[in-house]
């Protein structure tokens, strides 16, 4: 009967169909957290690409404005990316469920703090922030969906609980242009830009509490919320104080965008190595695995592909059609449209896969090939000259269903080679190593499309970063593990 537990803290499989079940009302909580969350990030890529347009706040007289605005983005990741293992780590030590809640609630304050920003410091230091609390949620909602979903629906709960992040997308993308629009009709276009932060910080604290009061794993009384948060907080305020002392004195010494990307990368390797250092031993499992080590490294790809599109979909769609960005909104929205499709999709397909004898890791190297693919035809297209609105929009929509399908299956996989009790360890270190390809990604793109005037070469480059992962991932030994 579903509701009875293995060792493990799995739900036993229920074959009755068509049942509500208290997984599925966890899937529910989480795929809502994961919508606002993501709005909450990525609105900062159409505010940007709208100030970057209508010459205002930060951006003006800026001579490389779209290098700066990736690399507002790119500061966001560092934030992220930094607070991935130790938050896993304490999710294992201290409660999954505790971590999510408080991630998410802590999207929603830093989101509303960034809406009260006027300076480019201030507003950095506000999206670093955001980024340092939801860095917390990645492993510990991955860890939480496969430990409270029956192993024979476990690929289908990771897509349909990842489907918010890509309504979340959708959303920012098509919304914010259209919000700050209207926005700018009452107050002026300085003092528009801040209105989605404002709008959309609620609703993220609110869900925050949804998630603490409906979803209920079977550790629910072990979840210790003071100390995860009293830790988070520690981490935070010092990895705060690093990312903002460089980016500041990079700014300072005259440093170009991806120096300054580059040196937050080099903060996050530094991390990498202390992880290894003091953790080696205790944590060999998910550290020192070959298979995790191949995983986590051939994450970084996906994790610049979707920050390529994430951050700069608006502006690849409006420049390269000759349209505004409010016009362009919907076209390029049709990859995140996609990505409500592919994510559940790719749940499916592994969970086939596998009930069927097969493995999980050749269904990620055919998607993942296809989507290369398109995004090599994408840049082709864009160098020609093309800039058919329903042309583009076409594309990005048969990148994102395959892009957010190899997602699920590359996580599912993930979560297959890790030790249980590891879980949110093993998918923070995922995180934390990946995030490399978002750190990257804004800034990269936006200084290519400054230095040669078009979006071509940075869409080869990602179809090339994801052919490394592809071949990396085939790398891969599948085989049964004990559950530790």
């Amino acid at each position: 009967m579903a509701g009875e537990l293995r060792e493990d803290m799995t739900e036993v499989p229920d074959k009755r169909q068509g049942r509500w079940r208290p997984y599925h009302t966890a899937w529910l909580w989480l795929f809502m957290a994961w919508m606002f969350c993501y709005i909450d990030r990525s609105i900062t890529g159409p505010v940007v690409s709208w100030m970057i347009d209508n010459q205002v706040s930060f951006m003006v007289d800026v001579p490389m404005p779209h290098a700066l605005g990736g690399i507002i983005g790119s500061m966001f990741f560092a934030g992220y990316m930094l607070t991935q293992f130790p938050a896993g780590y304490l999710g294992d030590r201290f409660g999954r469920k505790a971590m999510v809640v408080i991630s998410t609630l802590w999207a929603g304050v830093a989101t509303l703090f960034s809406a009260l920003t006027r300076s480019l410091n201030a507003f950095v230091a506000a999206r670093v922030l955001t980024g340092l609390g939801e860095g917390a949620y990645y492993s510990n909602d991955r860890a939480l969906v496969s430990q409270v979903t029956p192993e024979d629906r476990k690929g289908l709960g990771m897509g349909v609980v990842f489907v918010g992040l890509s309504m979340g997308l959708t959303i920012a993308t098509i919304v914010t242009p259209w919000m700050i629009d209207w926005a700018a009709g009452i107050w002026g276009n300085d003092g528009a830009w801040f209105v989605p932060f404002l709008v959309f910080s609620f609703p993220t604290v609110l869900v925050g509490l949804g998630v603490w009061r409906f979803v209920r794993p079977p550790d629910e009384r072990k979840q210790n919320y003071l100390k995860a948060l009293a830790w988070l907080i520690l981490f935070s305020i010092v990895f705060l104080a690093v990312i903002m002392t460089a980016f500041v004195l990079t700014l300072e010494q005259g440093w170009g965008s991806m120096e300054q990307a580059l040196a937050v990368v080099v903060v996050a390797l530094v991390l990498v190595a202390i992880i290894y250092r003091l953790l080696g031993q205790r944590s060999a499992a998910v550290l020192k695995d070959r298979n995790l080590v191949l995983m986590y490294i051939s994450a970084i790809p996906i994790l610049y592909t979707l920050w390529f599109f994430g951050f700069w979909s608006l502006l690849v769609v409006s420049e390269a059609s000759d349209i505004g960005l409010s016009g362009a909104a919907v076209y390029a929205g049709f990859f995140g449209v996609a990505n409500a499709i592919g994510y559940p999709l790719g749940g499916k397909i592994c969970d086939m896969t596998v009930a069927r004898g097969g493995g999980r890791k050749w269904p990620y190297i055919g998607l993942c090939g296809a989507v290369a693919v398109l995004v090599l035809i994408l840049g082709t297209y864009i160098h020609w000259g093309g800039g058919e609105l329903l042309v583009l929009g076409v594309i990005m929509f048969c990148i994102g269903v395959p892009f957010a399908a190899m997602q699920t299956v590359h996580m599912t996989l993930t979560s297959d080679l890790a030790p249980k009790r590891m879980m949110a360890q093993a998918f923070g270190m995922w995180n934390l190593v990946a995030e490399i390809g978002a750190v990257l990604s804004p800034v990269v793109a936006g200084t290519l499309r400054d230095i040669t005037g078009n979006w071509t070469l940075s869409a080869v480059i990602t179809g090339i970063l994801l052919l490394i992962s592809l071949s990396l991932v085939a790398l891969v030994r599948e085989r049964p593990r004990p559950l530790i």
